[in-house]
């Protein structure tokens, strides 16, 4: 099997549609709802916090079994129910309609495949086994909240800023290039770890108006 190509897509706006009113279909919901898709919950029953939701008006929650009239429009869908037929039926749909489609549990019926990911800030790691382990992605995911903490929030604000009045300050790029490699030399997380954002932000500051020194 060839290699899947990892992305991140933007889904504000977007369509995209949950099949499924349990607890997995919920984790799906809620993960959308933070990528602020639109979303359609397709269930003859729900869970109560789905309920909620739609009650809210946060999602909107078609009431009936899946039939395939409800896959125009949609850029995603997953499959989350417990009926095979019913997940199979949906996998199928989609392929022929080129719709990208995740069957939770059942690799052989996705073109797509959603990472284990580690989110601080801007920053984010996806960890994807392309389905063969989702319990070693997990594992490898929590090793790596432990090790990128809630201070590389703060860490990307300070080089997203610092990258913008670089980008201004020198227009050849490989000078910027160079300047960039030693404004990551500069070791500000552990000011990040105390709560120093001020401080840890001068010194990047200070990195970048000493240069070329």
């Amino acid at each position: 099997m060839l290699g899947m190509y990892p992305i991140s897509v933007d889904l504000v706006g977007r369509r995209c549609l949950v099949v499924g009113g349990g607890k997995v279909g919920l984790r799906k919901v809620e993960t959308l709802l933070q990528c602020g898709a639109v979303i359609d919950l397709i269930s003859p029953g729900v869970v109560s916090e789905l309920k909620e939701l739609a009650d809210q008006g946060k999602i909107n929650w078609k009431c009936h079994d899946f039939d395939g009239s409800d896959l125009r429009g949609y850029m995603m869908v997953f499959a989350c129910t417990d009926n095979e037929s019913t997940n199979q039926m949906v996998f199928e749909m989609c392929k022929e309609a080129n719709i990208l489609v995740n069957t939770v549990d059942d690799p052989q019926k996705c073109n797509f495949f959603v990472p284990a990911t580690v989110r601080r800030g801007a920053l984010t790691i996806a960890i994807s086994t392309e389905g063969n382990s989702p319990l070693l992605a997990r594992r490898i995911r929590e090793q790596l909240e432990r090790q990128y903490g809630n201070e590389y929030v703060d860490y990307l604000e300070i080089l997203g800023e610092a990258r913008v009045l670089v980008k201004k300050m020198i227009p050849d790029e490989d000078l910027r290039r160079e300047l960039f490699h030693r404004i990551l030399a500069v070791d500000v997380i552990p000011l990040l770890e105390q709560g120093r954002k001020t401080e840890a932000k001068e010194r990047v500051l200070q990195c970048i108006y000493s240069w070329p020194d």
